[in-house]
């Protein structure tokens, strides 16, 4: 059992190390851009819109891709490469629809600390979005915008600008009034392309590490009965 235990404490602790990594490359890449091109969302959007009325009563109901508030920062982080839910697209009066590089973020939840999480939408289809959600239109690295937006001051901002009662809430002009560092296009992707690799070795980690302590628990078990058939 000491040798499972301790398996398991080697997994958990690669795990922290690549996630610090991540969100220690991800603060100094984006915290180094001079403050001279820091610009306002206002400036350079295209559009903000919001959700559309879409609740979990909707899920699974028809075949027609969808993403909800409460899956943001959670099912998905960072970025939307495909579509986990779905509805009957037909029941929904009011559609807003998120297209290819799109940026999603909360803007009313229940955990004030989830307040302006936001991803990406990277998907090569469109999707339906449910309700407490804004949706982005923009001329930018949709990734460089998530990645910038989840940066420790920047959450700051965020939270500054947020109201709080029953639950938490943003509104599209604290949106437009959030300052962000906003290098070329060229440099967005250089910064993209330096942090995906973590990003992804981190995220592959996290999903791996249930199956992982789960195959670890059988070979134990299995050694387990074999030590006492052999006694």
């Amino acid at each position: 059992m000491d040798a499972f235990r301790e398996l398991v404490r080697e997994l958990e602790t690669e795990l922290k190390l690549r996630k610090q990594q991540f969100e220690y490359y991800q603060e100094k890449l984006i915290s180094d851009i001079d403050k001279s091109e820091f610009k306002k969302f206002g400036e350079f959007i295209e559009e903000i819109d919001s959700g559309g009325d879409i609740g979990k009563k909707h899920l699974n109901t028809g075949k027609d891709a969808c993403v909800l508030c409460h899956e943001i920062g959670t099912t998905y982080k960072y970025c939307i490469e495909k579509c986990f839910s779905s509805i009957d697209g037909s029941l929904i009066k009011s559609k807003k629809w998120c297209f290819p590089g799109d940026l999603l973020i909360t803007s009313g939840v229940l955990n004030p600390e989830s307040i302006g999480s936001v991803c990406a939408y990277v998907n090569s289809n469109k999707c339906l979005i449910g309700t407490h959600l804004f949706v982005i239109r923009h001329n930018q690295n949709p990734k460089y915008l998530a990645y910038a937006l989840s940066t420790w001051k920047i959450r700051q901002q965020i939270k500054k600008f947020a109201t709080s009662g029953v639950a938490t809430h943003i509104k599209k002009k604290d949106v437009q009034n959030l300052k962000i560092p906003l290098p070329s296009i060229e440099i967005q992707e250089k910064i993209v392309n330096q942090l995906e690799p973590l990003r992804e070795l981190y995220e592959n980690l996290e999903k791996g590490l249930p199956k992982e302590i789960e195959l670890a628990k059988k070979r134990y078990k299995c050694y387990k009965e074999l030590l006492i058939n052999v006694s």
